[in-house]
């Protein structure tokens, strides 16, 4: 026969855990630096469409720090050229075939987020892509970018930090 525990010492152990969670948050005060892109096929469009969601105030912080201009404002269409200009390098996609030219479709800034649309022409999905995603992570030591890439019906993951370089996906289809 198993012997319970004590109430007292019961009391004490949840006591304890409620502490230690009210001391947690302060660990969790700073927002993680990190921007997250879809690449993502449109048989309706016959597109490969890109998405980059940023945290508008790290871009604005990090193009600043880079020298892109001075401050600059993301509600404005010269912000987010300079977003632009400042991503384009900066996010690389290539398939088996050779590097991809990504078109800008446009720019904007949805509350505390900067949103950029990229796309290029495909008449099917791609099986597979290799990404270079140095987005922000030349101004900040600790941002990570989160890459989600659907084709078909698979979708894979890629996670960029550190020193990280390129990453393919395969058997996207």
């Amino acid at each position: 026969m198993k012997a319970k525990p004590s109430p007292r010492l019961s009391r004490r152990l949840i006591l304890g855990a409620a502490g230690a969670l009210a001391l947690t948050p302060a660990a969790y005060a700073h927002r993680p630096l990190s921007v997250l892109s879809t690449i993502e096929w449109n048989p309706t469009t016959k597109t490969i469409e890109v998405i980059h969601r940023l945290h508008a105030h790290d871009v604005e912080v990090g193009i600043e720090q880079i020298g892109g201009g001075g401050v600059i404002d993301l509600s404005t269409v010269r912000g987010q050229a300079q977003l632009i200009v400042y991503l384009e390098p900066r996010f690389v996609l290539t398939t088996p075939q050779g590097p991809v030219q990504l078109e800008i479709v446009g720019a904007e800034l949805d509350g505390l987020e900067a949103i950029v649309y990229q796309e290029v022409r495909s008449d099917e999905p791609w099986a597979e892509v290799t990404v270079d995603d140095q987005i922000l992570r030349d101004v900040f030591d600790r941002q990570t970018n989160l890459v989600n890439i659907h084709m078909g019906k698979a979708t894979r993951t890629l996670i960029f930090a550190g020193q990280d370089g390129p990453k393919t996906a395969r058997r996207l289809l």
